[in-house]
């Protein structure tokens, strides 16, 4: 289930440029997440917003809270 999770996560929402550039250019994403692995942020972030967001794409609802942290 992770690695099925990490696949469709891997660079969700990805802007076409790189930390260094969105850092660079004072980015919102960048202040947002304090020149600190910008885009890795910003793609967890969107990914678990959208799966916990609409039921229909919550492929972890099976999972007990504990399990879904553990993913």
């Amino acid at each position: 289930l992770a690695l099925v999770l990490a696949s469709l996560c891997h660079d969700v929402d990805h802007p076409g440029f790189n930390n260094a550039f969105l850092s660079a250019i004072n980015d919102p994403l960048a202040i947002r997440y304090n020149d600190i692995s910008i885009l890795e942020s910003h793609h967890a972030s969107t990914a678990v917003k959208t799966i916990l967001a609409y039921e229909s794409m919550n492929i972890l609802g099976g999972l007990t809270e504990a399990e879904q942290r553990h993913v």
